[in-house]
């Protein structure tokens, strides 16, 4: 039976989408059966990431009855599965959310791992993503507005009786003005189980199409997620050591 997880923000922009895409291959290729499952609805974004093409049947298609949920399914090169979203109007105008649970609870028997990538914000969607969910990761940026929004989504999770696993706090770009990891827990009330700082390297992921933990697996964003696709899977996994002939091939390449 599988474990189902959102990751969900009080705000767009933060990395939600990126963090999922990485998070979904890097439990995969520890072996396990994980599919991800792009639940914002008006923006979808996660097939993108994914390199998956434009595809004939979609989430929107499922939560209106149309098709079979195996034909909804994209099979990435990482054996990862993907569920994408559709991209038309048609779509943003036809679809309920509220049935979304229905959708992944027809997935939980064949797969190790569900991971939904929710709507940022508090709207029908965002609530529709934690309410299928058993467990909730929080993505934020270390930004006061990022951190008060991630807080009323804690609230409105809490609320649904859904445990938070964790923050992870993104996009870090080591300046002052950012709240550091103790201001973050001491506002949210919850621990940050990562912290993944801001790099160029990630949008030329974007652009490829490929998530990072595939395009350079040695990244320090990388490291991060793959931590805690081992910590979620329960799987033992050593991030390489960094000594000296690590970092200067690192500097060279």
């Amino acid at each position: 039976m599988a474990r189902v997880i959102s990751c969900v923000s009080g705000k767009g922009g933060v990395g939600k989408t990126t963090f999922v895409a990485n998070l979904g291959i890097a439990a995969s290729e520890f072996g396990h059966k994980t599919i991800v499952v792009d639940a914002n609805l008006t923006t979808p974004n996660l097939g993108f990431h994914l390199g998956v093409p434009l595809y004939p049947q979609t989430i929107h298609n499922l939560l209106r009855d149309e098709g079979n949920i195996y034909d909804a399914m994209y099979i990435h090169p990482s054996d990862l599965k993907v569920i994408p979203a559709g991209l038309s109007i048609y779509d943003l105008k036809n679809t309920d959310p509220s049935k979304l649970s229905n959708v992944v609870n027809k997935l939980r028997e064949e797969h190790d791992l569900v991971i939904l990538d929710g709507s940022a914000g508090l709207g029908k969607e965002s609530l529709a993503s934690i309410e299928a969910a058993d467990e909730i990761i929080i993505i934020t940026n270390p930004e006061l507005p990022s951190v008060t929004d991630a807080l009323k989504t804690i609230k409105i999770a809490e609320e649904m009786k859904k445990p938070i696993i964790g923050v992870v706090v993104n996009r870090v770009r080591k300046m002052k003005s950012e709240l550091t990891k103790h201001d973050i827990e001491s506002i949210l009330g919850a621990p940050v189980i990562s912290i993944i700082h801001e790099d160029k390297k990630m949008s030329d992921c974007i652009a490829a199409k490929t998530p990072i933990v595939s395009y350079d697996k040695d990244h320090n964003a990388a490291i991060e997620v793959k931590k805690i696709a081992a910590e979620l899977t329960d799987t033992f996994w050593s991030p390489p050591k960094k000594d000296l002939m690590f970092v200067l091939k690192r500097i060279f390449s």
